[in-house]
C-alpha cells in the first residue's frame, strides 16, 4: 500500500486535518510536531479530522489524534470531531473508546470544501519516531480501558528500547 500523507486547512479556528491513503507511524514525527506548533502558536477554537479519504491509520496516529483532542479540550474547546466514511476505521475507533471524546460524524456530514496544504513529515530519527510512539500509546492508554488493555505493554517495550522497527 503506498504510504499516505495528510493536509491542513483553517478557517475561523477551526483546522481540518485530513488523512489520505495508509498513514502509518513514519508520518507521526512530522505530525506530531506541526500539531504542537498549530495547538501553541495558534488560536484552536475546534479540531477536524477529516478520515474520508484514509484506507487506514494506525495506533500511533490514533494516538496522536488522541493527544491532540486532550490538548484542545484542555483550553476550554469543544470535542474535536471526527469525520469518518470507512466502517473498519470506524470499528477500531469505536473499540477504543474514541466515540467517548470526540464527536464522531459520518460522512454525510462532511463540511464545504476547503483549500488545504500538505502537512510536511520529514523522515524522522529512531530517538524521535521512537519518542512520538511512546507519546502517542500513552494517550490511548489514557483515553479508555480497551487503550490502557491494548497499548500498556507495546509502551513498556518502547520504553526498553526493543520495539522500534518491528511495527
Amino acid at each position: 500500500m503506498p504510504l499516505g500523507h495528510v493536509t491542513h486547512a483553517a478557517q475561523q479556528g477551526v483546522h481540518v486535518l485530513r488523512y489520505f491513503g495508509t498513514v502509518n507511524y513514519t508520518l507521526a514525527p512530522g505530525l506530531h510536531h506541526f500539531l504542537q506548533r498549530l495547538l501553541v502558536d495558534d488560536h484552536v477554537s475546534g479540531l477536524v479530522f477529516d478520515l474520508t479519504a484514509a484506507e487506514s491509520l494506525d495506533s500511533t496516529n490514533l494516538g496522536l489524534m488522541a493527544r491532540a483532542n486532550e490538548q484542545v479540550r484542555e483550553s476550554g474547546a469543544p470535542n474535536s470531531v471526527i469525520i469518518s466514511s470507512n466502517a473498519d476505521i470506524d470499528v477500531v475507533l469505536r473499540s477504543m473508546g474514541f466515540d467517548q471524546t470526540f464527536d464522531l460524524l459520518p460522512a454525510t456530514e462532511k463540511p464545504s470544501e476547503y483549500a488545504d496544504k500538505q502537512v510536511a513529515t520529514p523522515a524522522p530519527s529512531v530517538a524521535e519516531l521512537q519518542r512520538t510512539m511512546i507519546d502517542a500509546h500513552r494517550a490511548l492508554i489514557r483515553m479508555s480501558e480497551a487503550g490502557r488493555v491494548a497499548f500498556e505493554q507495546v509502551v513498556s517495550c518502547l520504553e526498553g528500547d526493543g520495539c522500534v522497527g518491528h511495527s
